[in-house]
């Protein structure tokens, strides 16, 4: 199982609508997260900055697959008006694991 973090930012004033939204995320696309292998993904929300994290079995290649998704690009476009680019036109900004914990490492 591979992990990853990663960060987003909405518009400010957009927090209620972004929660609101992702009480109905399209079916499609849960499914398309379970084929591509997804086990875990969650959402953590600081005022207009979001953490991400995604377990997979392929982390990689779930994004990738995601990337090309057709459920996944038509919520990309219902979210556009919410999220944030940088200056190079990316939303979602990996973040470098530095620490992990899990039970079973310590035996």
């Amino acid at each position: 199982m591979k992990r990853i973090g990663f960060k987003l930012r909405i518009r400010p004033g957009a927090e209620a609508e972004y929660k609101e939204r992702h009480k109905a995320v399209h079916p499609e696309l849960l499914s398309a997260f379970e084929d591509y292998g997804i086990q875990s993904y969650s959402i953590f929300m600081d005022g207009t900055t979001l953490f991400g994290y995604i377990e997979a079995d392929d982390t990689e290649a779930a994004l990738r697959a995601l990337d090309e998704n057709l459920a996944n690009r038509r919520w990309q476009q219902y979210m556009s008006d919410i999220l944030l680019a940088d200056e190079r036109g990316v939303t979602l900004c990996p973040l470098e694991e530095v620490f992990y914990f899990h039970p079973t490492q310590r035996a």
